[in-house]
C-alpha cells in the first residue's frame, strides 16, 4: 500500500486515513454518487484535486485516457502516430544539438547493433497487437512482468529509450542510452544484472563502476525520474509507483524520484 505521513481527510465526510489506497477505495465505495459516473477511486482523487476528467496528449492536444496502473492520465492519445512523432522530434533535437559522430559512437548505430544481437528479440504483448523490441533476457523479463502481472499499457513504454545522455570519461565524450523510457511517468529505466560476475577481471569491474556512476549522475542532473532494476527484481517498479503516488497526493508531483 502507498502510505503517507500526513493524514488524508475525505472531502465529503469525517473519514481519514494515512493510506492513499484506502482513501481511493473509500471514495469509490462510499461516495460514488457524488463523483462523475464510472471513475475509479484514484481517478476520483485526481478529479477532486484538478477538476479534470481527461489528460492532454503532448503532441496533438487531444484528450487522453486514465491509466489504472500508474494512476495518471496518459501522455499520448490513442493515435500511434503521436508516439512516433515524439520519438522523431526528440531524435531531431539531439542531432541538431550534437550532430553526427563516427559510426561506432553513433547512438542510432548502437541501437541497431543491440537489436541485432542473438539475445535480442521482439516481445508480443498479451493483447496480440503491440510489440516491443528488447535487447536481452533482463529486458524481456521486465516486459513480461509489466504485461502479464501488471496489465500495463503497451503503448506507454519505449525500448530502448529515445534519449541519449553524454558524459566524459578520461577526456573522451561517451554516451549512454537507458534500456527503457515510460513517457507518462517521465521515467528512464536501466535493467541489468547486479554487476557481480565472478569471471570479470576486477580492473574491468572497477572501470564499469566509475562509468556507471557517471551515467547515473548525468541522468539525475537532467531532473528526469530514474529507476534501476537489478537481477530481474521487477517489483522495484511497483515500489517506484508507490513513491510516485505519495508525491502526487502530497502535492509534490514534480519531485524527482531516483531509485538506484
Amino acid at each position: 500500500m502507498a502510505s503517507t505521513n500526513k493524514r488524508i481527510y475525505c472531502k465529503f465526510c469525517n473519514f481519514f486515513t494515512r493510506d492513499i489506497t484506502t482513501y481511493a477505495s473509500h471514495l469509490e465505495s462510499t461516495h460514488s454518487d457524488l463523483l462523475p459516473e464510472g471513475i475509479s477511486g484514484y481517478q476520483a482523487i485526481n478529479f477532486i484535486k484538478t477538476g479534470k476528467l481527461h489528460g492532454t496528449c503532448i503532441i496533438c492536444k487531444s484528450d487522453t485516457d486514465w491509466n489504472d496502473v500508474t494512476h495518471k492520465y496518459k501522455r499520448f492519445c490513442n493515435n500511434p502516430k503521436c508516439k512516433e512523432t515524439y520519438i522523431k522530434t526528440f531524435k531531431e533535437r539531439m542531432i541538431g544539438k550534437y550532430g553526427k559522430t563516427t559510426l561506432l559512437n553513433d547512438p542510432e548505430q548502437q541501437k541497431k547493433m543491440l537489436a541485432n544481437r542473438s539475445i535480442s528479440g521482439t516481445y508480443l504483448w498479451s493483447d496480440h497487437v503491440h510489440t516491443t523490441t528488447y535487447t536481452g533476457s533482463y529486458e524481456k523479463s521486465f516486459l513480461e512482468f509489466i504485461d502479464k502481472v501488471m496489465d500495463y499499457d503497451a503503448s506507454d513504454i519505449i525500448m530502448p529509450s529515445p534519449h541519449t545522455y553524454y558524459y566524459e570519461y578520461e577526456g573522451k565524450q561517451l554516451f549512454y542510452i537507458p534500456d527503457a523510457y515510460i513517457p507518462s511517468l517521465n521515467l528512464e529505466i536501466e535493467i541489468k544484472d547486479g554487476g557481480d560476475n565472478p569471471n570479470m577481471h576486477h580492473k574491468i569491474q572497477d572501470v564499469d563502476k566509475v562509468k556507471e556512476k557517471l551515467k547515473d549522475d548525468v541522468v539525475i542532473s537532467s531532473k528526469i525520474n530514474y529507476l534501476k532494476i537489478y537481477n530481474k527484481e521487477n517489483n522495484r517498479f511497483l515500489k517506484y509507483l508507490n513513491e510516485m503516488n505519495d508525491n502526487i497526493y502530497n502535492n509534490d508531483k514534480e519531485k524527482q524520484i531516483v531509485m538506484i
